[in-house]
């Protein structure tokens, strides 16, 4: 007997909706970005993955592990594909490098800072690290960088627009994903 279960408040139809047009939108742009070459597939699960990711924890505040393992999994094996069929086996190996510095820098600001990230934020961290090592050492910074600034400048925004409100939760890894998107789509 199957039971069903309601999706509960967080999926709405229009949040549906919405984070169908994203995801549209930044698969269109990576397909743009790569072309039909051996990484396009790689950066689709990710774009998908991403788009996901950043809906959820705008939601809920939360990065579902599946969705990490879903981008991880398939990513490893399809860079890895990618880097056989060009015969270059560096980006693979910055890919690896860059997923452990960046989780572990991300772990360190977690344990640092307990309130403000999350494990999920973390965890995050090393699957967009995968993917922006591939590309290059100045995406993994780009990328870092772009997030912070922007995650940054939201909250200034947010603190001018309601100084009386008491401090709420950052969803970090929307910004994560905004900053790698961007950086993969831009940086060569």
């Amino acid at each position: 007997m199957t039971v069903y279960r309601s999706p509960g408040p967080l999926a709405t139809p229009g949040r549906i909706a919405t984070t169908g047009a994203v995801a549209a939108a930044v698969e269109a742009a990576i397909l743009w970005r790569f072309g039909w070459s051996p990484p396009l597939g790689a950066y689709l699960v990710f774009g998908a993955v991403a788009t996901a990711v950043s809906a959820t924890d705008l939601a809920a505040r939360r990065v579902p592990n599946r969705a990490v393992l879903a981008a991880l999994l398939p990513g490893t094996v399809l860079l890895a594909l990618a880097s056989g069929l060009d015969a270059t086996w560096w980006p693979l190996a910055r890919a690896g490098i860059a997923m452990v510095v960046l989780a572990g820098f991300y772990l360190a600001l977690g344990l640092a800072f307990p309130s403000g990230m999350g494990m999920g934020d973390v965890r995050w961290a090393a699957v967009t690290g995968l993917f922006l090592g591939w590309i290059s050492w100045p995406a993994v910074a780009t990328a870092t960088l772009v997030a912070f600034a922007a995650a940054a400048l939201f909250v200034t925004v947010r603190h001018v627009a309601a100084p009386g409100r008491r401090r709420a939760v950052l969803a970090m890894a929307p910004f994560m994903a905004a900053g790698a998107l961007a950086t993969i789509l831009v940086v060569r």
